[in-house]
């Protein structure tokens, strides 16, 4: 598991750290000749990177004990792929666990939350962050991925989630919008010059001087923002500056790690008996991205109920920005 932490020393410098104790696990319900032979075969196709072992669980719902294959996945990245592969295998088989968040998993076995006060031992020093979570838990930290990620040997929480006074870690702000009515959108027509601010002072990046990609990435490298807050961020300015980017060949650093930008397909979903539109996401490595326009908790909110929602919730921010607070809800009943 990544974590990203900010030094409580006032450092400017975020760690990207490794917890390499984190092996979550699903459960797997069948007949005893059933999940023997998905032991046998998981040794045989993912030995090294699972580990089985029989045991018995409850069942939630019932309180009948069942006897389950316990499968421990060593590297989280394959945790969604091995559970593909066990339903593949046999579908008459039961999966428990298996479509979780790992983010959130990872909080409730550490007993720590996105924002928390944690105190962590890295290899042998101990030391108290402000850690800020996400998926994979991505909290926050600087372009660094040419360092080696320091292991983490204890992480313990020094917080408490349902605290109404709490301290925030001091994130660097990074503003980006188009000019104009920021309620309109973009995609049917709007266009205008891309405005940007650290820590609100704002400026107007165009192509007068530069390609506008090059100076928001001079902006990126100068002021290295923990957050990005957008106006249409996701649906029209990143995707923007991605193809501007490419174009110019110019190497964008949205994310801290070396790694492509994630974005997530738009789509629609049946609700309560309405359709509804979920836009694309952008979400990013290393720093936060939230767009105010696609989350309706920091729309009606603002940043300081998104903050509240992350920490009692354990989703990871960029998510939790985006989802519904009955999704944060459904986790709070699963943890």
């Amino acid at each position: 598991m990544t974590l990203w932490v900010i030094p409580q020393d006032g450092d400017r410098k975020r760690r990207r750290l490794i917890d390499r104790s984190f092996t979550p696990r699903f459960y797997v319900h069948g007949s005893e000749a059933q999940l023997r032979r998905l032991a046998q075969t998981l040794a045989q196709s993912a030995a090294g990177r699972a580990t089985c072992a029989f045991t018995e669980r409850t069942n939630i719902w019932d309180g009948r004990p069942l006897n389950v294959l316990q499968i421990s996945v060593r590297y989280p990245t394959q945790y969604a792929a091995l559970a593909r592969f066990v339903r593949r295998s046999d579908s008459s088989l039961r999966l428990y666990n298996s479509d979780l968040m790992l983010a959130p998993v990872y909080c409730w076995e550490k007993k720590v939350f996105p924002l928390a006060k944690v105190e962590l031992e890295i290899e042998g020093v101990r030391c108290e962050v402000r850690s800020v979570g996400e998926e994979k838990i991505q909290h926050l930290a600087p372009r660094a991925s040419h360092l080696a990620p320091d292991n983490v040997l204890a992480i313990e929480c020094r917080d408490d989630e349902w605290s109404t006074d709490y301290e925030l870690p001091p994130l660097t702000i990074m503003q980006a919008r188009l000019e104009g009515l920021s309620r309109v959108n973009p995609q049917h027509g709007r266009h205008g010059s891309l405005e940007v601010a650290i820590d609100g002072d704002w400026r107007v990046l165009d192509d007068a001087e530069e390609p506008v990609v090059q100076g928001f990435e001079r902006l990126l490298r100068a002021h290295d923002p923990d957050l990005i807050v957008s106006e249409w961020g996701d649906s029209t300015l990143f995707p923007g500056l991605l193809r501007q980017a490419r174009k110019n060949h110019i190497e964008l650093s949205l994310n801290r790690e070396k790694s492509p930008v994630e974005r997530s397909r738009a789509r629609s979903y049946m609700s309560y008996g309405r359709v509804l539109f979920k836009e694309s996401a952008t979400t990013l490595r290393g720093r936060l991205h939230v767009d105010t326009q696609n989350s309706f908790i920091a729309d009606e909110c603002e940043l300081d109920g998104l903050w509240e929602l992350a920490r009692v919730t354990k989703l990871p921010v960029q998510y939790c920005a985006r989802t519904t607070t009955g999704t944060g809800i459904s986790y709070m009943q699963m943890e």
